[in-house]
């Protein structure tokens, strides 16, 4: 599954013509290759293989301006401001993992996996190196969700003719990703009135839902855990972004 997922990334991949310091050109694609290599062979492993995950899928989504690589299962035993930072990791597959460290892919003989805990700063590295946005990655409980971005999110200001509930709810968003429940708790409305305000929100391109879909689940249920991120948050008062 590695290997072809590199395969669908060489043939799939939008690229641009760079040239190198002695006069020699190159295709460099829209996102590095060793990035996303790293992002697969991840989800692929920490991955959870738990009765209720059956049939579900690793998901990778390619649109006009990001990629979306997507697993079931959160993270295990870190958490997302850990990650890349401690020399140790959590695996929650520990024998696939170890598994993985001495198979080797059939088409190159590399192995799957090099050592723990080097695969987020890899990824970190190929980004900066590419002059790329840095990765965002989003734990929502059942499901691990990494972002990458061919460029950085201009600044777009949600505009004064959104009603009080939708300002409420978009500069909630704007820190940090939440779920409905989380919404609910903090702004004290009720979860009808947040899904009209995401509906807007969403419609205009301002935010974006990530996990399971309104209506599955009801607001007041644990396990309603679809996040919602904001696509073009406004910057700090007096800050802009580049």
């Amino acid at each position: 599954m590695l290997e072809e997922a590199l395969r669908w990334a060489r043939r799939t991949f939008d690229t641009s013509v760079v040239s190198a310091l002695d006069g020699t050109v190159r295709d460099q694609p829209a996102d590095p290759y060793i990035a996303f290599r790293e992002i697969i062979a991840n989800v692929l492993i920490h991955r959870d293989l738990d009765h209720w995950s059956t049939g579900m899928a690793v998901e990778v989504r390619l649109r006009r301006d990001r990629l979306i690589v997507s697993n079931p299962g959160g993270l295990y035993g870190i958490t997302v401001d850990r990650l890349g930072r401690d020399a140790v990791t959590s695996a929650r597959n520990a024998r696939l993992v170890a598994i993985c460290q001495h198979a080797r892919t059939p088409e190159t003989g590399a192995r799957v996996i090099e050592a723990l805990a080097t695969g987020i700063p890899i990824v970190a590295n190929a980004l900066e190196e590419a002059e790329l946005p840095p990765a965002h990655y989003i734990d929502a409980a059942i499901r691990f969700t990494v972002v990458l971005r061919q460029q950085a999110v201009p600044v777009i200001h949600p505009g004064f003719d959104l009603n009080e509930t939708e300002l409420r709810v978009y500069d909630a968003l704007a820190a940090r990703t939440r779920s409905v429940a989380d919404l609910k708790q903090e702004l004290n409305l009720s979860a009808p009135n947040i899904r009209k305000a995401l509906r807007e929100l969403r419609s205009r391109g301002l935010v974006e839902q990530l996990g399971a879909k309104d209506g599955q689940q009801s607001a007041g249920d644990s396990r309603n855990m679809g996040r919602l991120m904001p696509l073009h948050a406004s910057s700090p008062a007096g800050q802009d972004r580049p």
